[in-house]
């Protein structure tokens, strides 16, 4: 089954370490080459994870709706950390103004943390296949990037509705807590949720239009292909 492998505590990865002590073995293992422990600590109850259109998720939020966001490789453990309903402990920087935390670590209630420990690679878009999703209900919340950008919302039920950013930022209003909203795309369902790349979306089924999907890909050729690397004008010969 495709998401077994997140029912447990995952091993480290590159750039990933998995801290399975208390506070004070954790202190005796330099895992990281920076000191977190300046960073400002949130604590709060999981109210459910944002999961991605890829299967993955991109952190959780609590009950109070702040977003503790973490890194691609955090994002593929943290599953296997803590479960909806579980308090935790988020190390990182807070949002200005925003409800949001940046989690360079993370501790659930028993102790246990993962932790952001080297360089973090970039998370590419993952295109989407499959039947269409639709989702169709009210927002709980506006949807955040790592970077704290507008990227989506998040329904009442959890579910994430991804926009690109430029896409979110037109259509601000519709993505507001309280709002209607009915969304296709496609994405994934799954024990961690349900998401999607939105294609078309409006306040109603009646009021739809068409956008960009967030994982599609970008004009011009495929990276890796032999075109990929070809500079305009380069091979030209006078």
């Amino acid at each position: 089954m495709a998401n077994s492998r997140r029912s447990s505590l995952l091993p480290a990865t590159a750039g990933l370490s998995v801290l399975i002590a208390g506070p004070a073995m954790a202190a005796s293992q330099a895992v990281s080459p920076y000191d977190l422990s300046p960073l400002p600590v949130v604590t709060g109850t999981v109210a459910h994870y944002l999961p991605t259109p890829g299967g993955d998720i991109d952190g959780v939020i609590l009950t109070d709706g702040t977003q503790v966001l973490c890194s691609h490789e955090l994002g593929l453990a943290v599953a296997g950390l803590v479960k909806p309903g579980e308090r935790i402990s988020a190390r990182g920087l807070r949002g200005r103004s925003l409800p949001i935390v940046r989690a360079y670590e993370i501790e659930d209630q028993r102790g246990r943390a993962l932790e952001d420990a080297e360089t973090i690679s970039a998370r590419l878009p993952v295109a989407t296949s499959g039947p269409d999703i639709v989702v169709d209900g009210t927002v709980r919340a506006p949807l955040y990037s790592l970077h704290g950008r507008l990227v989506g919302a998040v329904m009442q039920d959890y579910t994430t509705v991804h926009l690109t950013p430029s896409e979110a930022t037109r259509l601000t209003a519709w993505l507001q807590p309280g709002h209607a909203l009915h969304a296709v795309g496609n994405g994934s369902t799954s024990a961690l949720g349900t998401a999607i790349d939105a294609r078309e979306i409006g306040p109603s089924l009646g009021q739809i239009i068409r956008v960009a999907p967030a994982a599609a890909p970008q004009a011009g050729p495929f990276p890796g292909s032999a075109a990929y690397d070809d500079i305009p004008g380069g091979s030209a010969h006078p």
